[in-house]
């Protein structure tokens, strides 16, 4: 899945192999699924009035031209025979391409489709039932469907009971879950601020809403991040001091990490005074974070700032390296032009060789051109997979992906 810049300050909940996972796969796959797999239709409306002649919930393929796991899925996953028996016979389906400059724009914001690929159901009047974000297989995205298709299961049954005062704490937590994972992000802030407003004070600091702090992403600055912080003593005797001060770090960290992304400058230097005043004491290092991503439009300068910031504070998180990394691929393109990355991540291997670092020390290394590298390094992911008993279906593309970019670069370079 692939999220717009505006739900960005969500990433530090994503792990970040999947993030470069996404990258790697927006190269070189395309298809359409054809006559064996699932029938689609490609007129929402026309797809609906069909649903409500045949009693059958619609279902919305939101993808884009440019999104590389909705491309995997339309040759991997919709062509499949057992796919489209299932989808066939239980719904009426529809692909909406939500960067064709049109009605496809439009409908991507009028159903709040923030990543891509998002699978959605909606009923006969066009509401939502259901949704997701992508299918890792055939047997997953009919799971999907079988969700979408249980009224005690699907996310509209559990907005409903929300909605009637459902409050009970299992499915509180049960419902907070589901938003999430449905990436029902503004709807989980906006209806958890109401709950949080709605409990006695003592309520407000027990475990229980602490957990849903750290569930929900609440974030700083915000009237709860406040009550938090303006609470603090009480937070620390009920849930513990450490808990409490790493989770206001992270949360400090990565908001602000992608506020200097992607908010305008006046409300992200706005929002720096007041986390400034806050006098915490993590401020100066996460400062010199940010102002790394400030220089996003000038590869060398971000090098040299990753460099800088890194050689100070790199060993305090892996992170940094991690996110500095993955960005510093994005921004290049030519032999050699993100080198830095390859060395940042060659450092942090050499101090903590996780088998989780290599897909960005992959993407970085591909990213600069040296293939063979990268063919080293992923076949020894492959071997790691073996050796788990894991599956190895992904790292035998990315092979195949590598060795044909390898064999590309090197036939233009002849010629």
């Amino acid at each position: 899945m692939i999220f717009k810049n505006k739900m960005m300050k969500f990433c530090r909940n994503t792990p970040i192999a999947i993030v470069v996972l996404i990258l790697f796969f927006n190269v070189g796959l395309s298809s359409k699924a054809n006559a064996q797999g699932i029938e689609f239709m490609y007129d929402l409306d026309q797809a609906i009035a069909k649903a409500q002649q045949e009693n059958k919930l619609v279902f919305v393929d939101f993808y884009t031209s440019w999104c590389g796991p909705c491309k995997v899925l339309d040759k991997t996953v919709f062509p499949v025979e057992k796919v489209g028996e299932f989808f066939n016979a239980n719904f009426v389906s529809c692909k909406i391409q939500c960067d064709d400059g049109g009605i496809g724009v439009e409908l991507g914001k009028k159903y709040d489709v923030i990543a891509y690929p998002t699978l959605m159901f909606l009923d006969g009047e066009g509401e939502m039932v259901h949704v997701q974000a992508g299918a890792s297989s055939a047997d997953a995205l009919i799971e999907i469907g079988k969700t979408a298709l249980n009224p005690e299961l699907n996310l509209k049954s559990m907005m409903t009971k929300w909605d009637s005062g459902n409050r009970d704490e299992d499915f509180v937590n049960q419902y907070f879950k589901s938003l999430k994972k449905f990436y029902r992000y503004e709807k989980a802030s906006s209806d958890f601020l109401e709950y949080f407003n709605e409990l006695d004070p003592s309520a407000k600091t027990s475990k229980h809403i602490f957990e849903l702090f750290e569930l929900v992403g609440i974030a700083p600055l915000s009237s709860t991040f406040d009550y938090l912080e303006n609470n603090y003593n009480t937070f620390v005797k009920n849930i513990g001091k450490d808990e409490v001060d790493n989770f206001i770090a992270d949360s400090y960290l990565w908001h602000f990490k992608n506020m200097s992304q992607n908010a305008p400058k006046d409300e992200y230097k706005d929002a720096m005074k007041k986390f400034k005043a806050k006098k915490h004491p993590f401020y100066d290092e996460y400062e010199l974070f940010y102002q790394v991503f400030e220089a996003t439009d000038d590869v060398e300068e971000y090098q040299k700032r990753g460099t800088e910031f890194l050689a100070k504070y790199g060993t305090n998180r892996d992170a940094y390296t991690l996110n500095l990394t993955s960005l510093l691929g994005n921004l290049t393109g030519r032999p050699e032009q993100g080198a830095a990355g390859v060395q940042w991540m060659e450092d942090l291997l050499e101090r903590n060789d996780n088998p989780q670092y290599l897909q960005v020390y992959v993407y970085i290394l591909w990213r600069n051109f040296r293939y063979d590298k990268a063919l080293e390094v992923v076949k020894k992911m492959r071997a790691n997979a073996v050796e788990d008993g894991k599956p190895t279906e992904q790292i035998d593309k990315q092979i195949e992906e590598i060795v044909g970019m390898k064999e590309r670069y090197e036939l233009k370079t002849k010629s």
